[in-house]
């Protein structure tokens, strides 16, 4: 989901994909004798970005424990560009609820980083069809790639309406004449 989502956003949009395998597990003692490598990459990585889209897969009614480490991780960075007021979404994929139940858990992870979580218009696919996609994961329903791009509109409205309120009114103006075919 996420490589579609780097497909469709518009040129001017810097859309990284931060792998999050390599974090190790989280713990006090760790912390205390500083971040390892692939923490201070994460957060600097945070650090760096206006926003961020966390994808989540669903596992036993719940995110991936993966996520939610790096999450824990970078909610011990609280200094400005943290993820302490930064534009956030949440997409997943996979289940019969297409992570409902996983957003909801984000969702509440995500409000105690204080991260500004948008809600709507929200993305959820179900993953157990193969006409959502191919054997290399690569996002081949039309309509869910749909979902997605109007998901990613709103969302980088939402995000320039928080990181550069100066710009929103610009930025909605063009996107209204867009919309209209003018």
């Amino acid at each position: 989901m996420l490589r579609a989502a780097q497909e469709i956003v518009p040129d001017w949009v810097d859309f990284q994909i931060f792998d999050i395998r390599d974090i190790s597990f989280y713990g006090g003692d760790l912390e205390a004798d500083g971040d390892p490598s692939s923490v201070v990459a994460l957060k600097a990585a945070i650090q760096n970005s206006e926003a961020a889209i966390f994808a989540t897969p669903e596992y036993n009614w719940g995110t991936s424990g993966a996520l939610k480490n790096a999450i824990d991780w970078a909610y011990r960075d609280r200094t400005e560009g943290s993820l302490m007021g930064k534009a956030a979404t949440i997409i997943g994929v996979g289940g019969r609820s297409g992570t409902a139940r996983a957003q909801m858990q984000l969702h509440e992870t995500l409000a105690e980083t204080e991260a500004l979580v948008m809600v709507k218009p929200g993305l959820q696919v179900m993953a157990f069809t193969d006409q959502q996609f191919d054997g290399d994961g690569n996002l081949i329903c039309e309509q869910t790639r749909e979902l997605l791009s109007n998901h990613l509109d709103a969302f980088i409205k939402w995000t320039v309406q928080i990181a550069r309120p100066h710009e929103f009114v610009l930025y909605s103006c063009e996107m209204d004449v867009v919309s209209a075919g003018v």
